[in-house]
């Protein structure tokens, strides 16, 4: 088994690195091409597009995966309770994102690029798990990923001609987000069968618990976003961005551990874990000496010495990076085979763990400015690890 989850891993490892390159591509050259208040603005938007795409999802992107583990997709009518979906979540984000746009006081442009992003994320992320749950692991990446590289080459291209409007950008990127997500919806419609069995409304229930755990989620690392532009400003939001880059590095393996192993938990023994563990801890520590030795030329390259003033947050990037490699391997397998019960729990400390979190972030960029975000989030995703751990521990004791 394990290696068969080591060549998907390899096989979806590749495909998001080079997805990544074009959107690393993409934050560089807007990097360069937008002044540090409209980097923040920019950074503003997609901090509300993740908090709101997790909300509208209501968990049923992983709820899909948990029902489909035992189950053949092609047997089920999965097309019906996707379009209810759809149907309740498209006009909440019509009426929320103006709200949203009027109290940070920005333009129009800007709540339609968050609209458009919004409603294309929650039909992709729904549709490319049915592809996933069907065990096409490469289709279902290259469909969720394509819209990066296409948006990437557009900022290139705008970096060329010379464009430097915010606006016209917003309103560019957000077109194409809105018309991807319907090519994305027609080919998986006409690609993957579907039957007449009805999904029952338990799993779509147990979906529930994964939107209260991406809801946690997001709300610690969106929420600490905004937490940042509130306290301190928009100009150190897109500072604070700038370095996340750094982070997307070790994000891609976290991301390729959980989209690999979800689907994947029933199969994975004791061997198998100690080898997905050893993986990552090799793997992120070699991107963190990297990052340690040559962090301060890369971003001082890359943003023409804009951001050297806050090259000491890279040591602390690295550690955020690892700790979330590490995070992503309880997460995926408790999210896949534990009882409602372990989940339960799961889902209670996450929540409980967040009423603490906030206000301590709050006092913690109060205090210390922007390096007392990363102290901050190395202190949630540690924690998170730990009770996951904890968790594995006791089904692979024995």
């Amino acid at each position: 088994m394990i290696k068969k989850y080591l060549v998907n891993y390899r096989n979806v490892t590749v495909l998001i690195i080079f997805s990544v390159i074009f959107g690393f591509a993409k934050n560089v050259v807007l990097g360069r091409l937008l002044s540090i208040s409209d980097f923040g603005v920019y950074s503003l938007s997609l901090s509300i597009i993740g908090i709101f795409s997790a909300l509208l999802l209501f968990g049923q992107q992983k709820g899909i995966i948990r029902f489909f583990i035992k189950k053949n997709v092609k047997d089920y009518d999965w097309k019906t309770p996707i379009l209810i979906q759809l149907f309740i979540s498209i006009p909440i984000t019509f009426i929320l994102l103006p709200i949203i746009s009027n109290y940070y006081n920005v333009e129009f442009a800007f709540t339609y690029f968050c609209v458009c992003v919004i409603v294309s994320t929650v039909i992709t992320d729904l549709l490319i798990n049915i592809v996933r749950a069907s065990g096409k692991f490469e289709l279902a990446l290259i469909l969720q990923r394509m819209i990066r590289i296409i948006v990437a080459i557009t900022a290139i291209i705008f970096l060329i001609s010379d464009i430097l409007k915010l606006a016209f950008i917003f309103y560019f990127f957000g077109s194409l987000h809105f018309f991807y997500g319907v090519f994305v919806y027609n080919y998986v419609i006409r690609k993957i069968n579907f039957g007449s069995n009805t999904i029952p409304l338990s799993s779509q229930k147990e979906g529930l618990y994964f939107s209260a755990l991406d809801i946690i989620s997001l709300i610690n690392m969106y929420g600490i976003n905004l937490i940042i532009a509130e306290i301190l400003s928009i100009d150190y939001l897109g500072i604070f961005f700038a370095f996340n880059i750094i982070l997307r590095i070790y994000e891609i393996f976290a991301q390729s551990t959980d989209f690999v192993t979800m689907p994947s938990s029933k199969e994975i023994d004791r061997p198998g874990l100690i080898i997905i563990i050893m993986k990552n801890l090799i793997i992120g520590s070699g991107i963190s000496l990297f990052f340690l030795v040559f962090g301060d030329y890369i971003v001082s390259l890359i943003y023409l010495k804009k951001y050297d003033e806050y090259l000491n947050l890279i040591p602390l990037i690295c550690l955020i990076g690892q700790v979330k490699m590490m995070d992503s391997i309880p997460s995926s397998i408790v999210s896949g085979i534990s009882n409602k019960i372990i989940l339960k729990g799961y889902v209670l400390y996450n929540s409980i763990f967040t009423i603490i979190f906030i206000p301590v972030s709050i006092l913690l960029i109060h205090y210390y400015g922007l390096i007392g975000v990363p102290y901050a989030l190395i202190i949630l995703h540690f924690l998170r690890s730990i009770y996951g751990f904890r968790i594995l521990y006791e089904r692979y004791k024995y």
